[in-house]
């Protein structure tokens, strides 16, 4: 959820984020011919890698550019068609194009609208998919942790194109069942292509509102919130619906950042939305929910089990 619940990662793309920075075309070209020369394949890549990379970025802002003088001139059509190929040609920062005033008179236009979206999907593919996301958020570790048992059944919350939903359900087999929660459909879409193709027939597709995660009561072993649970505005409520949906013995496995400032981590929620392991060891008390695993392993997030509270007898 974004701007309500994107229930899935959400981290501002490297790209739209990293300070501009002088490039040397020329220097990067001999680089590349030297290691070319040498025979030094892989300096070789990452000159030819940084010469793609900054093409992409010239062909995006000259696409941009070209739409925005179609757009200027009322040609709404040729205006739509150069959006439609910066998402084809590559990662472009979607809200540059919702909020320029420009584009204000074609907002409520379908293709325009389609453009956009297409260009949002994409650039929100490659944040949930990025090769660096594994690095922190430790996958395998995360799902040792977890030690999924076969015939389990999993209710994963900001599902996404599958990240940890694809690793779930071959974790608990064809006996289990692995609800793929998600606000967005056509994230959803994407994810149910995927476990076609893999051959994951246990991935339920369930889209919900940004409130309610609509789990089936009493029947979930495990629901597990990855970099999610921040954008839930009512967070005791949506604990009380969680701890409903848990099978006895059950649990709700909560990952999410840690509060940094963001002169240090440039990327994650925004403050506003940071929250830390405290806060929401609060929402999940007030749904008799408390920590029974502190996992500490991940360098950037806090990574919790949580139960239902034991009755104590006067």
């Amino acid at each position: 959820m974004k701007n309500a619940l994107l229930v899935a990662l959400v981290l501002v793309p490297a790209p739209l984020l990293a300070q501009a920075t002088a490039f040397d075309q020329a220097a990067v070209e001999r680089r590349l011919a030297e290691a070319e020369g040498r025979k030094d394949w892989g300096r070789a890549l990452e000159a030819a890698q940084a010469l793609s990379e900054h093409a992409e970025e010239a062909h995006l802002e000259a696409l941009y550019k070209v739409a925005r003088l179609q757009a200027l001139l009322g040609q709404t059509d040729r205006a739509c068609e150069a959006l439609e190929r910066i998402e084809q040609a590559g990662l472009f920062d979607v809200q540059r194009v919702r909020r320029d005033e420009v584009f204000a008179s074609m907002r409520d236009e379908p293709r325009f609208k389609a453009a956009t979206q297409a260009i949002w999907l994409k650039g929100y593919l490659w944040i949930l998919e990025q090769p660096e996301r594994d690095a922190y958020q430790q996958p395998d570790r995360v799902m040792d942790a977890l030690a999924l048992r076969p015939g389990e059944r999993v209710a994963d919350i900001g599902a996404g194109s599958g990240y940890f939903t694809r690793r779930i359900s071959r974790a608990v087999g064809p006996a289990g069942v692995v609800w793929a929660i998600d606000i967005r459909p056509e994230i959803l879409a994407v994810l149910e292509e995927r476990a076609r193709r893999e051959g994951l027939s246990n991935i339920r597709l369930q889209q919900v509102e940004a409130d309610d995660p609509q789990l089936p009561a009493g029947r979930v072993d495990t629901v597990i919130m990855v970099d999610t649970l921040h954008y839930v505005k009512d967070r005791a409520a949506y604990a009380r619906k969680l701890r409903a949906a848990l099978a006895p013995g059950g649990r709700v496995v909560i990952v999410d950042f840690v509060p940094r400032p963001v002169e240090e981590r440039p990327w994650g929620p925004p403050p506003e939305q940071m929250m830390s392991k405290e806060e929401v060891d609060e929402a999940m008390a007030a749904a008799g929910l408390v920590p029974r695993k502190v996992h500490t392993f991940l360098p950037e997030q806090f990574f919790v089990e949580y139960r239902v509270a034991p009755v104590t007898t006067p």
